[in-house]
């Protein structure tokens, strides 16, 4: 009996690739790129409210000792505050930082509580998409009306809001970039076990668990 011999690239095994597979190496890949800007962001969110801290020190100090203070202080804090908080949203929701209410969660079924944690995040992206371009439009009409801050320092009110802007669309695009992600880990590796018949590798435990929110929470079975 002549020996059937399987072509170059067809052989089913460990290393077997699909489209399936392909697809959701370069979903985790983009995954893993954008999680490095978000913990940078929030690394220059912390030293910037570290900085503020020590600026408002320094003020309380001046006005009890007379000695110089700043001008503007008010209003550069609003400033920081608006790029720190805004900036930091993403890397939050990536760890899962904000507070999270589970009172009915552990009780649903597997499929209910993943559908029930893309619901979530898809509100987060409708409310983050609205906000964002209300922002936007806030931004164009300053700087096509040239509006200024009444306050010292006189800074163009469109600076601080695309700052504000972009801070919020980061929100969107990572709430968004979560939706996408739980339906990649939920579909693709039962497309590429379809396709050649293994299973595809998972995923590092804290990748999971940025894109699926707490440990507890499952993906489709």
């Amino acid at each position: 009996m002549s020996e059937v011999t399987v072509p170059a690239g067809k052989e089913k095994g460990p290393g077997t690739l699909s489209p399936a597979l392909t697809l959701l190496s370069g979903i985790r890949a983009f995954n893993n790129f954008t999680d490095r800007f978000y913990t940078g962001s929030a690394y220059a969110c912390g030293a910037l409210l570290l900085l503020l801290a020590l600026f408002i020190t320094y003020q309380v100090i001046a006005r009890k000792t007379g000695i110089i203070m700043a001008l503007g202080t008010d209003q550069n804090s609003g400033y920081v505050m608006a790029f720190a908080i805004t900036w930091g949203f993403s890397y939050a929701l990536r760890t899962g930082g904000h507070v999270r209410i589970d009172v009915l969660l552990p009780f649903m079924p597997k499929r209910v509580r993943w559908l029930a944690d893309w619901l979530a995040l898809g509100s987060i992206a409708a409310l983050a998409c609205i906000t964002a371009w209300r922002v936007w439009v806030d931004v164009v009409i300053s700087y096509d009306i040239q509006s200024m801050s009444l306050s010292y320092p006189r800074t163009a009110l469109w600076i601080p809001q695309t700052v504000l802007a972009i801070g919020i669309s980061l929100l969107a695009f990572s709430a968004l970039q979560m939706m996408v992600s739980m339906v990649a880990e939920a579909a693709l590796p039962k497309l590429h076990k379809l396709l050649t018949g293994v299973e595809a590798p998972s995923e590092a435990p804290e990748e999971t668990a940025r894109t699926e929110g707490p440990p507890e929470a499952p993906s489709i079975a």
